[in-house]
């Protein structure tokens, strides 16, 4: 083996040790050749100076005296510094890089402490700041996605069995022909529902890839929201709405540069539920008012408060928490209507116009949704 191959070899072996030690170790290692330099140079100035000057050895502040107080200055230096170093850089990072394995493996619940004190490393803690958010949000990406799983398997799962159960009954069972139609439309009501959830989905998926408004024309949201009105009442004429319409200020034609056709999911959407949670021939009262000048919206400029209030059965604090996530249904039992995509999709259309959506509700005295919209 030639001389060039073995110091090639060498040089690897050297390169592979030093990678694979530990960081204090490299940070002792380096330490300890600083103070071979400031030794070793220190030694040269005594030698020069005692070989070209009649400096005596014995001399206190001969060179020799000044090398072993510097000796013992760098020794001192070196193990106080590489002990600070390990204190207070290198086991945080220690911990960090545990921390970091743990999130890796899934570990969300992961979370580091802030470095309290005069020295404390303004960059560590705000890595450390870092860290603990993006655990946050991945726990609760992570917990949405179970709860995504569960309830889309749960909406899909309910309708299917309900079909396959009444289609077996009608198949092997010699039922009455008005029982026969009395399940068929079961059937039919069921599918209409897979229907409705596909689409809702579809359409939430779009939703989720969309950041800029791109179909936007000028419309009036009076009229809408009175074309809106009339849908709904014939959707639940069997429980005879009184949905009222109130303008502030009544001349005002509330014109609004938007999607219309995503504005009216909002308006039907709303309505919709506060009809469905409400007593027959309960009041919802839905109000549109102008607010302008200083402060009331980003920038100064005006908006459009949309009010819907409705007198039903009210909400609890725990279901005004997840109730615009996705598939999130208050009613436990899925006795009322719904696949719980609704207001997820309302939220959304209302960002995407710049706006924002709130709620206030008790159980038992109704609900308050609150749409701002603000007039660019």
């Amino acid at each position: 083996m030639g001389m060039k191959a073995r110091i090639k070899r060498i040089r690897g072996k050297i390169r592979f040790w030093v990678t694979q030690s530990g960081l204090t170790f490299l940070m002792t290692l380096n330490l300890f050749f600083i103070v071979a330099l400031i030794a070793g140079v220190t030694g040269l100035t005594g030698y020069i100076l005692m070989t070209f000057t009649d400096l005596s050895v014995d001399d206190v502040t001969s060179p020799y005296a000044w090398m072993i107080f510097t000796y013992v200055v760098c020794i001192v230096t070196a193990i106080s510094t590489t002990f600070m170093i390990r204190a207070v850089i290198l086991n945080p990072m220690i911990k960090m890089g545990e921390a970091m394995e743990r999130l890796a493996q899934g570990d969300f619940s992961v979370r580091l402490e802030k470095i309290e004190g005069e020295f404390r490393p303004v960059e560590l803690n705000r890595f450390k700041e870092a860290f603990n958010t993006a655990a946050e949000e991945l726990g609760s990406v992570e917990m949405l996605r179970k709860d995504f799983v569960h309830n889309f398997s749960h909406e899909f799962k309910t309708p299917i069995v309900s079909i396959n159960g009444f289609a077996d009954m009608l198949l092997n069972y010699d039922l009455p022909e008005e029982e026969q139609k009395e399940y068929l439309e079961l059937i039919r009501s069921e599918s209409r529902r897979l229907a409705e959830l596909s689409d809702h989905i579809q359409q939430m998926c779009r939703l989720e890839h969309r950041e800029i408004l791109t179909d936007k024309t000028e419309f009036s949201l009076v009229e809408q929201i009175r074309q809106d009105i009339i849908l709904v009442q014939q959707k639940w004429k069997e429980k005879e709405p009184v949905i009222s319409l109130e303008i502030n200020p009544e001349e005002e034609t509330f014109l609004y540069n938007g999607e219309e056709n995503l504005l009216t999911e909002v308006w039907l959407n709303l309505m919709d539920n506060a009809v469905k949670f409400s007593d027959e021939g309960e009041n919802v009262a839905i109000t549109l008012r102008k607010e302008s000048g200083e402060g009331t919206a980003p920038g100064g400029m005006a908006k459009y408060i949309i009010s819907i209030v409705d007198h039903g059965e009210g909400m609890e604090e725990e279901t005004l928490s997840y109730m615009f996530d996705q598939f999130y249904q208050g009613d436990s039992s899925h006795a009322k209507e719904g696949n719980g995509l609704g207001l997820s999709m309302v939220k959304k259309i209302i960002t995407l116009h710049g706006g924002k959506i709130s709620v206030e509700s008790k159980k038992g005295s109704g609900s308050c949704f609150m749409v701002d919209l603000p007039v660019y």
